[in-house]
């Protein structure tokens, strides 16, 4: 007789971004003997079919419109989920624990209140949380709004850091997002944190960022290559480019994508695309509706959109001796993140780990 599984219940914020990972964390955790049950509101909701061995279970998440920034999004989540995720959480009964993304942090106290164990998750790099927490820390020393004058300044005690690198710098509702991140920093409640990183890449990173958490750190990625590939785009997938890409020569096509929530004005679009055309490097150009984004390069760019600067760039990239050193790192780097899930790497041993957290509590 097959022994019974313990259930962890995970609970994902409704954007592209976070919905993957953490769907290939929960195919992780399925293969080490759990019972998976996906807790998604009704905005953006995931496709059961893409994961038979799971149970969708949908809550009603209020008025979310797709057009409204996505910081007003997640403020709205976490006010509008509260009530009818404590109704489904408690018809559920005892979960071992709620993996949740972070920023939903009313996941969190709600969890508290039934009694039931949560871990945080967090989809993105140590480097971004901690730029978090120095928004934070510059917010409590009175030190925001910040001025351009000191742009370029590195923010004290988070080195290598400039003010104008920190999300704070150009943000358009700071007060909401700093009360967002304040939330989401104070991990009240959860007995640990999850994040989608490895340790030789953020080595440095993740040792300064758990000098601040008083709870288990697991690094555990890429998630992408420890979990079997599946689809769980939200919006249809466009194959047909693929019978063209096959065409090409190995390592010559550059990638331009900026994911599934940033958008471009129409001047940058116009001066991307006759930059990359005047490249006259092959290149595939992935165009969401409604908006065209861009990211593609391993070089630092921060100036405006220009397109005998976008022609510069991406021709260093392609076909410079930088570039070709550039790629050789890529491929390097790939391989020590193959590394990292192979018996006895670094997020190998964190998963197991993790296991032996979740059975404990």
């Amino acid at each position: 007789m097959e022994k019974q599984r313990l259930e962890v219940v995970l609970i994902p914020l409704p954007f592209q971004g976070h919905i993957n990972p953490m769907l290939q964390l929960a195919t992780i955790l399925y293969s080490q003997g759990f019972s998976i049950t996906i807790l998604h509101t009704q905005f953006n909701a995931p496709n059961p079919s893409n994961h038979p061995h799971f149970t969708f279970l949908s809550i009603p998440n209020g008025e979310i419109s797709p057009h409204q920034e996505p910081l007003d999004i997640i403020i709205s989540l976490n006010t509008n989920c509260r009530v009818p995720l404590h109704d489904q959480l408690t018809s559920l009964g005892q979960a071992a624990c709620i993996i949740y993304d972070a920023l939903m942090h009313c996941v969190d106290e709600v969890a508290n209140e039934l009694k039931i164990p949560t871990i945080a998750f967090r989809s993105n790099s140590v480097v971004n949380l901690i730029t978090n927490y120095a928004c934070v820390q510059l917010e409590k020393d009175g030190c925001l709004p910040l001025q351009d004058s000191i742009s370029l300044d590195i923010v004290p005690g988070f080195h290598p850091l400039r003010y104008k690198d920190l999300p704070v710098f150009n943000y358009q509702n700071n007060e909401g997002y700093l009360h967002l991140i304040a939330k989401v920093q104070s991990l009240k409640f959860a007995s640990a944190m999850i994040c989608n990183t490895m340790e030789f890449m953020e080595k440095l990173a993740i040792e300064k960022y758990k000098q601040n958490l008083q709870i288990p750190f697991f690094a555990l990625g890429p998630l992408h290559k420890f979990a079997p590939a599946s689809s769980n785009s939200l919006l249809e997938e466009d194959i047909t480019c693929i019978s063209w890409l096959e065409k090409q020569k190995p390592k010559s096509v550059l990638y331009v994508s900026l994911g599934s929530l940033a958008s471009m004005k129409e001047n940058e679009l116009t001066e991307l695309a006759w930059g990359l055309a005047n490249s006259e490097q092959p290149f595939l150009w992935v165009v969401r509706p409604g908006s065209v984004p861009v990211w593609c390069l391993g070089i630092h760019y921060e100036n405006e959109l220009e397109r005998g600067e976008v022609e510069r760039v991406v021709r260093s990239l392609m076909v410079s001796e930088d570039g070709h050193k550039m790629r050789q790192r890529a491929t390097e780097f790939k391989e020590r993140a193959q590394q990292c899930i192979k018996l006895g790497g670094s997020s190998y041993i964190s998963l197991k780990k993790l296991v032996e957290h979740i059975t404990k509590l």
